[in-house]
C-alpha cells in the first residue's frame, strides 16, 4: 500500500491530507500515528483562542478556525478558497494583509489590521518553507485589540490592587511596630520582624542569630509578648555568659534547702521554673558548659526539672528563645557544643542583620534616639550637615547598642545646641564612609530642627522620608534609580511615594 496525497484545485501544491493505493507494496506510514496526530492538530486549531488561518503559496485561504471567525466578525466564506489580497480591493481590510506580506518578504510579519466590521486587531504572519527555501504555506495568527487592551487593563488594576496591599500591610506592620517600641525601615529587618510575628504563637524553640548589639534581645521579647504565653507567665532572660560556671546549675535547676553551703534555707527556684508557662530566653546560649548542656537536653525533652538536692521532678512548660553572636554549628563541628541540643534549639532559626546591612535604619533610630534624650534630659541638641554625613557613612560595628550610647552621649556631653564633627569620638570620621547628600542636606536643614520641638516622632520620621523620597525623585526621575540611590527595593519606593501623594 502506497500513500498518496490528495490535492486541494488544480495547484499541486495544495496538499489537503493522504489518500491510499493498495498494489501490495509495503506500508511506509504508520497510519494510525499519523491518524492521532491529525486529530491532534485539529484539535488544537479549534480550540485555539487566536485566529489562525493557513494559506497557500498563491495567497488562496485553505483553512481558518473558529476563533478567526469571533475575532474578525468576518464568515469563514470570506478566506476560504478566496484570494486573500482581495479583502483589501473590496475595502473589507483598511491595508494590505499580513499575510500577503509575509509570503512576498518571505518572514515573520506582524502589523495592525482594520476591518470593516469594525474590528481592530494585531496580525502575525508566519511563513512556511520547503527545502528549496520556496514558501508553501502561510500560517497567520490574529488578536483581538479590544481583547488584549482589557487584558491589559486587568493587569494594570491587579497590579494597582497590589501594591495598595502591599502599602496598607506596610502601614499596618509600622504600626504593630510602633506599639512594639521598635524602629525598622528596611526591608530586611521588616523581614526579621514578619518571621517573629509568625513564629510567636506557636511553642517551636527559636535560635536568634546576629553580632553583638543588632537587637536580639529585642526580637526574643517580641516573639513572647506577640503570644499567648505573655498572659501565662513571664519573660526570663538569662545571660549565659554573665553566670559564673560553678553556680549555673543552682541558677538555672534551682535547689532545696540545705542542698550545699551556703544555700538559702528556704530553697530557690531556678530559671526554668521561674519562667513556667512563659518563655526563657537564653542570651549567649554558646557560652553553656558542655557539661551543662546534657542536662538542658532532659529538660527540653521531658519538660521536667530536678532541683539540686532532691530527686522529685518539678513539671515546667516552658518555651525556650535562644541568641548566640557565634557560630554555633562551627562548634558542634568542634565537638564544643552538643549536637542533639543545637537541634533542638535550631527549629527555627531568624539571623538580625547588622546595622551597616540596613543603612535605611541608620537615620531612622539617629532621629528616634536623639528625641527620645532631648526629652529625657530637657535639651534641644540636634545634628550638623557634618556629622549627620559622618554617621551615615559610619559602619557602627557595635550595632544599635554603639549607635544608642553614642547619641546619648553626645546629647550629654555636647554644650553647644548643634552637634559638630569635634564631639564625635576620635577615629569615627577616618571610618565612615560618604553619605547620600540629598539625605543629609534635608536632615540638616533648619526646618528640621523646629519640627523636633513641636512634633511627635512619627512626624518627624514621615516628614524627614518625604523630603528624602521626593528630592531622590527630582533629582532620578525614575523610581528604580531612587530605590538603588536610597538603598531600598523598588516596591518599597513606590509604597512610599504613594504615601506620601507624590505619585498616584
Amino acid at each position: 500500500m502506497v500513500i498518496q496525497p490528495t490535492f486541494y484545485g488544480k495547484e499541486r501544491g495544495d496538499y489537503v491530507g493522504p489518500s491510499f493505493e493498495d498494489n501490495n507494496e509495503k506500508v511506509t506510514w504508520d497510519f494510525d500515528s499519523v491518524k492521532k496526530r491529525y486529530k491532534e492538530v485539529e484539535s488544537a486549531l479549534e480550540n485555539s483562542f487566536d485566529g489562525v488561518m493557513i494559506t497557500n503559496s498563491k495567497g488562496t485561504g485553505m483553512r481558518v478556525n473558529p476563533a478567526l471567525v469571533r475575532v474578525t466578525g468576518l464568515d469563514e466564506k470570506h478566506f476560504v478558497g478566496k484570494k486573500i489580497d482581495r479583502l483589501t480591493k473590496e475595502g473589507i481590510f483598511a491595508y494590505e494583509p499580513i499575510t500577503i506580506r509575509a509570503l512576498r518578504e518571505k518572514r515573520i510579519v506582524t502589523g495592525v489590521q482594520e476591518i470593516s466590521t469594525g474590528k481592530a486587531v494585531t496580525v502575525t504572519g508566519v511563513p512556511v518553507m520547503d527545502d528549496n527555501k520556496k514558501t508553501i504555506r502561510v500560517i497567520t495568527n490574529v488578536r483581538d485589540l479590544v481583547e488584549l487592551n482589557h487584558l491589559k487593563e486587568d493587569m494594570r488594576r491587579s497590579q494597582e490592587l497590589l501594591q495598595r496591599y502591599q502599602s496598607e500591610l506596610a502601614a499596618l506592620r509600622f504600626e504593630l511596630m510602633k506599639s512594639q517600641h521598635i524602629i525598622a525601615q528596611s526591608d530586611e529587618m521588616l523581614g526579621v520582624m514578619e518571621s517573629a510575628f509568625h513564629v510567636a504563637n506557636s511553642d517551636v524553640n527559636v535560635l536568634i542569630l546576629g553580632e553583638s548589639g543588632v537587637g536580639k534581645d529585642i526580637i526574643a521579647r517580641l516573639i513572647h509578648e506577640n503570644s499567648q504565653r505573655e498572659e501565662k507567665g513571664g519573660f526570663i532572660k538569662v545571660n549565659c555568659s554573665a553566670i559564673p560556671r560553678e553556680l549555673m546549675e543552682s541558677e538555672f535547676f534551682g535547689y532545696e534547702r540545705g542542698a550545699f553551703t551556703g544555700a538559702r534555707k528556704e530553697g530557690k527556684r531556678g530559671f526554668f521554673e521561674l519562667a513556667d508557662g512563659g518563655t526563657l530566653f537564653l542570651d549567649e546560649i554558646a557560652d553553656l558548659p558542655l557539661e551543662l548542656q546534657g542536662k538542658f537536653l532532659s529538660v527540653l525533652e521531658d519538660k521536667e526539672v530536678v532541683r539540686l538536692g532532691s530527686e522529685k521532678p518539678v513539671k515546667v512548660d516552658v518555651r525556650i528563645v535562644a541568641a548566640t553572636n557565634k557560630n554555633l554549628e562551627g562548634m558542634v563541628g568542634e565537638n564544643s557544643f552538643r549536637k542533639d541540643l543545637f537541634y533542638r534549639l535550631n527549629v527555627v532559626p531568624i539571623t538580625v542583620p547588622p546595622l551597616r546591612e540596613r543603612k535605611e535604619d541608620v537615620s531612622a533610630l539617629l532621629a528616634h534616639y536623639l528625641a527620645k534624650f532631648n526629652e529625657k534630659y530637657n535639651v534641644h541638641k540636634s545634628y550638623s550637615r557634618e556629622v549627620l554625613q559622618i554617621l551615615m557613612g559610619y559602619s557602627w560595628p557595635g550595632n544599635v547598642r554603639e549607635l544608642i550610647n553614642l547619641v546619648e552621649r553626645m546629647v550629654i556631653t555636647t554644650r553647644e545646641r548643634v552637634v559638630q564633627p569635634e564631639h564625635l569620638p576620635r577615629g569615627m570620621i577616618s571610618l565612615s564612609s560618604n553619605c547620600p547628600p540629598s539625605a543629609v542636606t534635608i536632615m540638616e536643614t533648619d526646618y528640621l530642627r523646629e519640627q523636633l520641638h513641636s512634633k511627635n516622632m512619627k512626624e518627624i520620621l514621615d516628614e524627614v522620608e518625604k523630603k528624602i523620597v521626593l528630592l531622590a525623585f527630582k533629582e532620578h526621575k525614575s523610581s528604580r534609580k531612587v530605590g538603588e540611590v536610597l538603598g531600598i527595593s523598588h516596591s518599597a519606593v513606590i509604597n512610599k511615594l504613594r504615601k506620601h501623594k507624590i505619585m498616584s
